[in-house]
């Protein structure tokens, strides 16, 4: 099992200062920095249409109990991608296994869902939280990515 430590350094330094201070402490090898956003393109190669007023209503169906992994990234992304090899209709387990699936990127508004799994051409989905941007808003599918 893997320690991870965690290390606060001052705010003021240069980002050269902050490296060099860290290197330091853990080695350059150990470092790992937080991921943010906007390191991420969030441009879909596929982009899907959504209608405002349907997610709404999907929004106070969950808030009524109704579809909760729709609070979920990881989950949406797994429904997403199911339905998109099944478009009639997924019958029993999902085809896409969620331990196939890493959420990369998420804060209040988006996340991004790497997609690795055999059986679908799908390679990453991109969701934003359309109607609330809080722990209680739905995740909306607003493009993917396909396979190279």
């Amino acid at each position: 099992m893997d320690i991870i430590n965690e290390y606060h350094v001052p705010a003021y330094l240069e980002s050269n200062e902050l490296i060099f201070e860290l290197e330091s402490i853990v080695g350059f090898e150990q470092i790992m920095f937080p991921v943010q956003a906007s390191e991420y393109e969030f441009k879909p190669q596929v982009n899907i249409k959504v209608d405002l007023e349907i997610e709404k209503n999907n929004q106070k169906s969950v808030d009524e109990g109704h579809s909760p992994w729709r609070l979920d990234p990881l989950f949406t992304a797994q429904v997403f991608t199911s339905v998109h090899l099944f478009p009639e209709g997924v019958v029993g387990d999902y085809p896409i296994e969620l331990e196939n699936l890493k959420l990369i990127v998420s804060n209040n508004e988006i996340s991004i869902v790497q997609v690795d799994d055999p059986d679908t051409s799908i390679s990453m989905v991109y969701l934003k939280r359309l109607i609330r941007q809080d722990d209680t808003g739905i995740w909306t599918v607003i493009g993917y990515d396909l396979k190279k």
